[in-house]
């Protein structure tokens, strides 16, 4: 029997905090090479060790902390 799962919304997906593969749902993800960058966004791709698909997390800069 073959079970479908729906795949998150962008919505969902943040609401995890990334931490959960968007297609099946699985915590056996990983980083895949080294981070973008242009502007105020980076981005990331990551790779689902379970399902085997690849996505990019993107991120927005939204403020900076003081290191001192």
């Amino acid at each position: 029997m073959v079970v479908l799962i729906k795949q998150m919304t962008n919505e969902e997906y943040v609401a995890k905090q990334g931490l959960v593969c968007p297609y099946c749902g699985s915590v056996a993800i990983f980083a895949v090479g080294d981070m973008g960058a242009e502007a105020d966004e980076a981005w990331g791709e990551v790779e689902c060790l379970s399902c085997c698909r690849k996505w990019r997390d993107v991120f927005k800069l939204v403020g900076w902390v003081s290191e001192e």
